[in-house]
C-alpha cells in the first residue's frame, strides 16, 4: 500500500468514526466529550501537593509556544483547541479548575515551561529539530512553552456505576498520535484561513496587535507549523497506534540519532507501539522499560523528556554547546522522589464490589505454583525479593527477564531496540575504543551517550557544585558499570495493582485478565478500546463499540498480521514445551482462570 493510500485509508476510518460518533452520542456510559464526574482518589500515598507536582511540573518539554496553544482554534470551528470537550475525545483527563501549577486549567500532564533562558539560546538548542532551513527571525520569541510531563501518559481513570476512580501512575487511554494530528491540522488551518488567523493573532498579540506584528506572527506560525508537521511525519507508521499506546522508544531514537545528530539516514519506522506502563514501584525496580533496558532513573527520565519534545544539541563539541538541552534535571528528580512514594491502588471493594475470599485463596495457590517464579509476591513483612547489594550498598526489587523464545509475545518492540543501529556522527569520540571505527553502532548506545552527556552538562551547571554523594543520589545509586542482563527479552515485574492496568501484555493486545489467562489461540483478535467503563468480573474495560474509540486488531481487514499487534505468548503450551526454569506454567481450566483473576484483585 503506498503512503498516499495509507493516509486516505486513515482519513476514511476517521471519518467513519466521526459519523458513528454523531449516531452514538446518547449511548450510556460512553465518553462523547461530556464533562466527567468528579474523580474519587484511591489511597496511594500521595498528598494533593504531590499530585499537583506530578500532574503539571515541567520536565523541559517544549512542543508549542504556550500562548499559541491557548489561542488556537479547532480545525473546523471557532471553538478553542484546548476546550475540555475536544481534548476529552482524545482521551485526556481534563480539569475544570485552575491551580497554582496549572493556571489555565489544562488537562493532566499538560505543563507550562517558563524557560529561564533567552529565545536565542532556545533556538541554538532546537536548531536540529527546527531544520536546516529554519531562520532565527521566524523563531517564536517567547519563554513560555507548552509541553508534556509524565502524568499525561501515566494517569488513568476507570468508571463503574456512575463513579470515576482516579488511578495515579496508571496507564491512560489517550490517543497521543491523534492529538498531534489534530494539533498540526489546526495549525495549518489557522495559517491558511484568514479569519481564523486574525482571531488567533488578536489572542496571541493582545495589546500589541497591529498589521506589522500580525504579519510577522504569520511568518513564525508558518515556519513552526512546518517543523511540527515534519516531526509528526518522522514517527508516522502505516497502522495507527490507537488509544493507550505509543512507540516511545521509536520516537526517542529518531529524535536522538536522526534529528539531533542531523543524520537523516538514521531514521527508522516507529511501528512498535506499547501500552504505557504503570509507575508504582518503578523507582525501586532493578530494571525498567518493557525490555528491561535501563536502570538509572535519571537517564531513563532524560530519555523520556527527549521523547516528548525536550530538545538538545548533539552536534559540534562541548565548547560549542554540545549536550545543551531544555531538560530540567531538578524537576525530574523532584518527580522521581514523588513517584517513590506512590503505592499501588488496592481493589476498592466499596466501589467495585467485594472479593470472593474462597475463590481468591484458590487463586493464590495456583499463582504460587505457576506465576510467582516470574511475578514475585510480597513476603510476610510486605517486601518483594531484592537484588544483592550493589557496590553502593543499595538493593532493588528483583525483576525477571524472560527471553523472547520463552515468553512468545510480539517481538517487534524488543527487536526494534535490540537490532537497531545508527551512524554515530558527532558522538563517535564518546564510543568505546572497540566501536570507534564502526560505520554504525547500536542505537541504544548512542541514546545512553546522549542522555549521559545531558546529565553531565546539567551537573556541571549546579551552583554550588554537586559533590559525589549528591550526584549518586540523583542517579538513584545505580552502578553504571552494570549493563542490562538481556535486552532481547521482556521484563516480568511484581503485579501489585495489576487490576487497574488494562489492556494487558506490553502492547495492549489483550483486553482483560481473564482473556490473558486463556490459551493464546482462544483470545480475542479484535476489540474496541476507548471506554473507561470497567468490567469488575473479567477485570478490564468493556469492549463494546465506542463512538470515539479505536478498534485494536491483531490483523488488518485482509488478514495480514499488523506489526507490533500480535496477542500471542504468555500461554501455557509454550511454557510447557520449553520447560521454563522460572515455573511450570500450564493452561488452566475455566474455574482456575476465574480463581486466578480473583486472587490478582488482591495484589496491592
Amino acid at each position: 500500500m503506498c503512503k498516499l493510500t495509507q493516509r486516505i485509508y486513515r482519513v476514511v476510518v476517521t471519518t467513519a468514526a466521526c459519523v458513528f460518533a454523531l449516531i452514538g452520542q446518547a449511548q450510556a456510559g460512553q465518553d462523547s466529550g461530556a464533562m466527567a464526574p468528579t474523580p474519587i482518589y484511591l489511597e496511594q500515598g500521595w498528598s494533593d501537593a504531590d499530585r499537583q507536582d506530578y500532574y503539571h511540573l515541567t520536565q523541559g518539554s517544549q512542543l508549542l509556544p504556550y500562548d499559541w496553544l491557548l489561542a488556537l482554534e479547532q480545525t473546523d470551528s471557532e471553538r478553542l483547541f484546548v476546550a475540555n470537550a475536544h481534548l476529552r475525545t482524545l482521551g485526556y483527563l481534563t480539569q475544570e479548575a485552575a491551580s497554582r501549577r496549572n493556571p489555565d486549567a489544562l488537562p493532566i500532564g499538560f505543563a507550562l515551561d517558563d524557560n529561564p533562558g533567552t529565545a536565542q539560546m532556545s533556538y541554538a538548542m532546537k536548531k536540529a529539530f527546527l531544520g536546516v532551513d529554519y531562520q532565527i527571525e521566524h523563531y517564536p520569541s517567547t519563554n513560555r512553552w507548552f509541553g508534556f510531563t509524565c502524568a499525561a501518559c501515566h494517569t488513568s481513570e476507570i468508571r463503574y456505576q456512575g463513579k470515576t476512580l482516579r488511578i495515579d501512575g496508571g496507564p491512560p487511554l489517550i490517543d497521543h498520535e491523534g492529538f498531534l494530528n489534530h494539533l498540526t491540522d489546526a495549525l495549518k488551518a489557522t495559517q491558511s484561513d484568514e479569519a481564523k488567523f486574525t482571531r488567533f493573532a488578536k489572542r496571541v498579540l493582545a495589546d500589541n496587535h497591529n498589521a506589522g506584528e500580525a504579519a510577522a506572527l504569520k511568518q513564525r506560525l508558518a515556519a513552526y507549523t512546518g517543523t511540527l508537521v515534519a516531526s509528526v511525519e518522522r514517527n508516522w507508521a502505516e497502522h495507527a497506534y490507537g488509544m493507550g499506546r505509543l512507540d516511545a522508544f521509536g520516537a526517542i531514537l529518531n529524535q536522538v540519532t536522526e534529528t539531533a545528530l542531523e543524520i537523516p539516514e538514521n531514521h527508522r519506522i516507529s511501528n512498535a507501539p506499547v501500552s504505557f506502563p504503570f509507575l508504582w514501584d518503578t523507582p525501586h525496580l532493578d530494571w525498567v522499560q518493557w525490555n528491561g533496558a535501563v536502570a538509572n532513573p535519571l537517564g531513563r527520565n532524560v530519555g523520556e523528556v527527549l521523547g516528548v519534545y525536550g530538545h538538545l544539541k548533539l552536534t559540534g563539541t562541548p565548547q560549542q554547546g554540545q549536550f545543551n538541552s531544555t531538560v530540567n534535571i531538578q524537576n525530574l528528580d523532584r518527580l522521581e522522589q514523588t513517584l517513590s512514594r506512590l503505592g499501588a491502588p488496592a481493589w476498592p471493594e466499596q466501589h467495585l464490589g467485594p472479593i470472593d475470599p474462597v475463590l481468591a485463596k484458590q487463586g493464590k495457590a495456583l499463582y504460587a505454583a505457576n506465576c510467582m517464579g516470574c511475578h514475585s509476591l510480597r513476603d510476610d513483612q510486605g517486601q518483594f525479593p531484592l537484588t544483592a547489594p550493589n557496590r553502593f550498598g543499595k538493593q532493588f526489587i528483583r525483576t525477571r527477564m524472560i527471553a523472547l523464545e520463552k515468553i512468545g509475545t510480539d517481538p517487534t518492540m524488543v527487536l526494534n531496540f535490540a537490532t537497531r543501529t545508527a551512524k554515530p556522527g558527532a558522538l563517535r569520540p564518546y564510543l568505546d575504543e572497540a566501536l570507534r571505527d564502526a560505520p554504525e553502532v547500536p542505537a541504544g548506545i548512542l541514546l545512553t551517550i546522549a542522555s549521559g552527556g545531558v546529565i553531565k552538562n546539567k551537573f556541571a551547571a549546579f551552583q554550588p557544585p554537586l559533590d559525589a554523594q549528591q550526584q549518586l543520589e540523583l542517579t538513584g545509586h545505580r552502578d553504571p558499570a552494570v549493563g542490562p542482563p538481556n535486552v532481547v527479552a521482556y521484563k516480568a515485574r511484581p503485579l501489585d495493582g495489576i487490576w487497574a492496568t488494562a489492556p494487558y501484555l506490553h502492547n495492549g493486545s489483550v483486553p482483560n485478565l481473564y482473556q490473558l489467562l486463556l490459551p493464546a489461540d482462544q483470545r480475542m483478535t479484535h476489540f474496541n478500546v476507548g471506554h473507561r467503563d470497567f468490567d469488575p468480573v473479567a477485570v478490564g474495560f468493556i469492549t463494546d463499540p465506542h463512538p470515539l474509540g479505536f478498534e485494536f486488531r491483531v490483523a488488518d481487514m485482509q488478514g495480514k498480521p499488523i506489526p507490533g499487534n500480535a496477542n500471542t505468548g504468555h500461554s501455557g503450551k509454550l511454557y510447557t514445551q520449553t520447560r521454563d526454569p522460572y515455573g511450570d506454567w500450564r493452561d488452566f481450566t475455566k474455574d482456575e482462570r476465574w480463581a486466578l483473576v480473583e486472587f490478582m484483585k488482591t495484589l496491592n
